[in-house]
């Protein structure tokens, strides 16, 4: 049972769906802001914690992989009516959210990545260098400097990543980072969003932005928030979330 927050929608836009997909070590609480903005106010919104993430349990027999994550969002999806589905994945996010569209019955109407993963470049300093750690290691030494290292920046979405990382266990996290390389590098994440054939739309931040990856997204819409780093939804929520209701205000 994923642990979630939901709101319905009113109005015209009581029947679309929003549903939030957190990062790596992150939970449902990245969003946050997302419920005091008026620019989302009429939709219904839905964030959840990933098995073993925030509040929500994970069996000794489950494994936090992508494909996992992507199965328990899409069960959770079940208990809410709903005619259109938009998804906004951020970070680690991307790779379940994106397997999810492959499952049959799915109304998506629209995909929105912020930062989310798709390519090897993604997999970046911190998970990459995590999968390549032994657990034992990871658990004794590398997740606590990252933790203290996060508790000393200036950046306040770096600083609310740092609360969400206290309970994340290391064990978690580690094996979080290895699935989520694996799908970077496979190649998979980012045929499948190229090939999706709903509205589409990359967020990044001109502080956090990799060039390479930009590079390989040449064809997909993008939008550049400036002075602006990875934690776009928690840096610039007023910029963010009034971006996102007119991206989707343009759906029909």
């Amino acid at each position: 049972m994923l642990s979630a927050r939901y709101r319905p929608g009113n109005g015209d836009k009581a029947n679309d769906l929003i549903l939030f997909i957190h990062g790596l070590g992150c939970d449902k609480h990245s969003f946050d802001e997302a419920w005091e903005n008026k620019a989302l106010q009429n939709y219904a919104m839905l964030a959840a914690d990933f098995p073993g993430c925030g509040d929500s349990p994970i069996a000794k027999n489950q494994q936090p992989t992508m494909p996992f994550y992507a199965d328990s969002l899409f069960e959770l999806l079940g208990d809410y009516d709903f005619d259109r589905l938009h998804i906004v994945a951020h970070s680690m996010g991307a790779a379940p959210g994106l397997l999810m569209t492959e499952k049959s019955g799915l109304p998506l109407a629209s995909f929105i990545n912020v930062e989310g993963n798709l390519v090897s470049e993604d997999a970046g300093m911190l998970s990459r260098r995590t999968a390549e750690t032994t657990l034992e290691k990871f658990k004794s030494v590398n997740y606590q400097k990252l933790i203290s290292g996060a508790e000393r920046s200036n950046d306040a979405g770096v600083l609310k990543w740092a609360e969400q990382l206290r309970n994340c266990p290391a064990e978690i996290y580690h094996a979080k980072s290895i699935s989520l390389v694996e799908w970077s590098d496979n190649g998979r994440l980012i045929d499948i969003f190229s090939t999706l054939s709903v509205p589409k739309l990359y967020v990044y931040g001109d502080r956090s932005v990799n060039p390479d990856v930009l590079a390989q997204l040449q064809h997909i819409p993008q939008r550049e928030l400036k002075d602006c780093g990875h934690f776009i939804m928690s840096e610039k929520p007023d910029i963010f979330y009034p971006l996102l209701a007119e991206f989707l205000g343009k759906i029909h």
